[in-house]
């Protein structure tokens, strides 16, 4: 029987060969992620979604710092603004060196090594002597986090059957996007009462929390490790693994998806559009309502609550999203573009605030109006995340680390090129036309999940990784 993922519900085989005991291991109930009570799934949960929220804090909350950096050591708004830019280009690199070892030596490891670097790295941030080095410790924040969101996404999946994974998903993507546009009212109260400094030394503090949570009661949930550990407790002789090709291996599958399966490639590109008009907004929103309308620091913070406040009822809602998706899998059957027909309806709503906020944000219209726009573009934003990464997870199966690591290179780059020319667009274009730029290809993009839920399963038939999997679970 098809599965959500097109091809079935059983577990993909333990990659030994046949003749290899190690093959015919399974996992007990107490020792299978999958299948612990959710007493013990949820403060694990919780942890690895903690991780993305760390890392999203630290995104977000630069952007009170900006004025204070140009400030210190001298530089223009595009040189502080890039700061953000650095830390996701780093962001983006991260996962492409260290996602083919968490399939090798488990996610644990990664994550704790990874995490503790980002940690240290605030360190860097806060103490560097000029511009340079504190974009350079920037860059390796993103490069040494990123690894830790990627591995949280995996966890999520390791732990959580497919018909159970909605309202984890919402909460991990909640924390990964939603903390991004609340890191900027934070950092304004942060930078209105303390040094600028203190945007690291809070971020650290965070990181260390994490960090020690995971330490003490994170337990490794990667299927494939569990299964060797499990055969070196037997006694049992490992079929030796060529780890050099196996790494070779996972260093290029990202790239191979991301150019060869239009799957990735589309919703891809859809999402990071979507990214890159969020991280646009933490440079946008600073100049419509401390540049123009003349607000304090704290108090344009308030412009950011229309879309936090979007995606906190996108998160409340997964519930519903949830059973709305189980019924159409009972409908069309557990495909994974069951996940797209209320995506159908909420791909309007990001064109639709956009257009709302570009033409309602300055004087003389009542600034609240303009913040209420801002509430279909953090639902619309949310769930697209949702949809997407659920998607590609239920379409890849274990390849889809790939395919989330193809996905998170293009987020990022999009991610760290919109802020860049925020600025620019605002200056030549005003406000108004500018933000509707964006509307219009966001219109353009808005009849993607209808093409996907409309065409998905002949490009599933014609992918090879989706191909590859459906064969080897026969």
């Amino acid at each position: 029987m098809e599965s959500r993922t097109g091809v079935t519900d059983k577990q993909p085989k333990f990659q030994q060969s046949s003749s290899d005991p190690v093959s015919h291991l399974s996992l007990s109930s107490s020792e299978d992620p999958l299948q612990w009570p959710k007493w013990k799934k949820w403060p694990r949960t919780m942890i690895v979604i903690s991780m993305s929220l760390t890392l999203a804090y630290y995104s977000g909350v630069y952007a009170a710092a900006i004025p204070f950096v140009m400030a210190d050591y001298h530089c223009s708004n595009l040189v502080a603004t890039s700061g953000i830019s650095w830390f996701l280009l780093g962001f983006a690199c991260g996962p492409l060196v260290f996602a083919p070892l968490s399939e090798m030596f488990g996610r644990n490891p990664i994550i704790l090594v990874t995490l503790l670097l980002f940690i240290l790295s605030n360190i860097g941030s806060a103490l560097a002597p000029n511009v340079v080095c504190h974009l350079i410790f920037r860059y390796i924040a993103g490069f040494c986090g990123a690894p830790t969101v990627t591995n949280a996404g995996g966890s999520l999946t390791d732990m959580w059957p497919a018909t159970e994974r909605s309202v984890p998903w919402a909460i991990f993507s909640a924390a990964s996007f939603l903390t991004v546009i609340i890191g900027p009212i934070i950092g304004d109260a942060i930078v209105q009462y303390l040094p600028w400094q203190w945007t690291y030394w809070t971020s650290m503090a965070l990181g260390g929390t994490v960090y020690l949570a995971a330490l003490l009661f994170l337990p490794e949930t990667y299927r494939p490790k569990l299964l060797s550990q499990k055969a070196a407790r037997q006694g049992l002789v490992l079929e030796q693994i060529d780890l050099r090709n196996r790494y070779r291996e996972g260093l290029t599958r990202p790239w191979i998806m991301l150019f060869t399966e239009p799957i990735v490639w589309g919703l891809t590109l859809y999402m990071s559009f979507v990214y890159g008009v969020l991280t646009l907004s933490l440079v946008a929103y600073p100049i419509v309502y401390t540049d123009i309308w003349g607000w304090s620091t704290l108090k344009t913070s308030l412009g950011y609550s229309g879309i936090a406040g979007g995606m906190a009822l996108a998160t409340i809602f997964s519930p519903f999203l949830g059973a709305i998706h189980r019924s159409y899998v009972r409908k069309i059957g557990p495909v994974p573009e069951a996940r797209f027909p209320l995506q159908i309806w909420f791909s309007w709503l990001l064109p639709i605030g956009l257009f709302w906020f570009a033409w309602t944000a300055l004087p003389p219209k009542n600034p609240v109006v303009g913040i209420v726009a801002g509430v279909p573009i953090g639902i619309g934003s949310l769930s697209v995340f949702l949809d997407v990464y659920a998607y590609l997870t239920d379409c890849y199966g274990k390849y889809s680390a790939s395919a989330m690591a193809a996905n998170g290179v293009l987020l990022r780059l999009f991610g760290a090129g919109f802020p860049l020319f925020a600025d620019s667009l605002y200056r030549v274009l005003g406000v108004g036309w500018g933000t509707s730029l964006l509307g219009f290809v966001a219109l353009a993009l808005a009849p993607l999940p209808w093409l996907f839920y409309r065409y998905g399963p002949i490009l599933r038939k014609k992918s090879a990784y989706h191909s590859k999997l459906a064969s080897e679970l026969e």
